[in-house]
């Protein structure tokens, strides 16, 4: 038996007073609401109306029984409202996971402008290397950079690409020993990203016609976070390979200048995870929305200043 659909039954007929008005409202033959109130007296083994050929009366128990329906089905209509309106209003609690790098330069101020159009929603941004089991952590959202989506158990949606840059600061950059070609790097102390020191790596550059140069380079100084990273090439330590989103800052800053303006490393695609389309709630589709237009603005104002490099580089050739 559908007990709510019973009930709500049982109040149609009891505030029509009528079997004929409440079949007809509800869009079932008048002998179906007949059986159906019955097998609801049945259930509650009493009797809820006084029923004649000529007209309908509430017995005690069905008038307290009507109070009670009356109570219990607004408050599932309100239950039912206040779901919808997640779906349709954004409001609550978003989580959210990146690196701290991506946290830092692209969704700290992405979530400043999302919350000045929506400031119902609270946004918890946790920054961490580490991944994330997105389900198991309960995070709405994780924003990563990978070459390609691998775990098809989530919705990836591409908010654009990014890459690496060569850099270093402007003081090391007047030094004699001048950087034309990717082969030059060999003469020059290079920064690495990584856990420890190696004899020697090779970076893959990618050119204009994305032809690939791999060079072998020796790390003088290797750390394990990219910020420290940036901290060595400001302070002249050498060469080194920064994220765009990163280099572009320190660059328009003048604190680093690019090296090699016509290549870069391997492009990652930017996603925002998350786990299903369906049903997806109203803060989670406004800020994917949020982050596609941020992300592309970003990515204007990143080209603007890697175009300004290469007029640069060219007037200094």
């Amino acid at each position: 038996m559908d007990l709510f659909r019973n009930m709500r039954l049982f109040v149609r007929v009891a505030e029509d007073m009528s079997f004929t008005s409440a079949a007809r409202s509800l869009t079932i033959s008048i002998g179906v609401a007949s059986r159906l109130i019955t097998e609801l007296e049945q259930h509650l083994q009493t009797r809820l109306l006084h029923r004649t050929t000529r007209q309908i009366a509430l017995t005690q128990a069905g008038k307290r029984y009507l109070s009670r329906c009356r109570a219990i089905l607004a408050s599932i209509e309100e239950a039912e409202a206040e779901a919808r309106a997640v779906h349709l209003q954004p409001a609550g609690r978003l989580k959210v996971h990146a690196s701290p790098t991506i946290g830092r330069h692209y969704l700290v101020p992405a979530v400043r402008h999302y919350q000045r159009t929506y400031p119902r929603v609270q946004v918890a941004l946790t920054l961490s290397d580490a991944s994330s089991a997105l389900l198991e952590d309960g995070f709405d959202t994780a924003i990563v950079a990978l070459p390609a989506l691998r775990d098809s158990s989530f919705v990836g949606v591409n908010l654009g690409e990014t890459y690496s840059v060569l850099c270093a600061a402007p003081g090391y950059a007047k030094r004699d020993v001048s950087v034309d070609e990717p082969a030059d790097l060999a003469s020059h102390a290079f920064v690495g990203f990584g856990p420890a020191l190696a004899d020697a790596v090779d970076i893959a550059l990618i050119d204009q016609h994305g032809v690939t140069v791999d060079i072998p380079v020796q790390p003088a100084f290797c750390v394990n976070t990219v910020e420290a990273v940036a901290s060595a090439l400001e302070l002249g330590m050498g060469i080194g390979a920064l994220p765009l989103h990163v280099a572009v800052d320190a660059i328009s800053s003048g604190r680093l200048v690019r090296f090699l303006p016509d290549y870069h490393l391997q492009p990652l695609t930017v996603y925002a995870l998350f786990p299903s389309r369906q049903y997806l709630d109203a803060k989670v589709r406004t800020w994917l929305d949020h982050l596609k237009a941020h992300f592309l603005e970003a990515a204007r104002r990143e080209a603007a200043v890697l175009s300004g490099t290469r007029r640069l580089t060219a007037l200094r050739s």
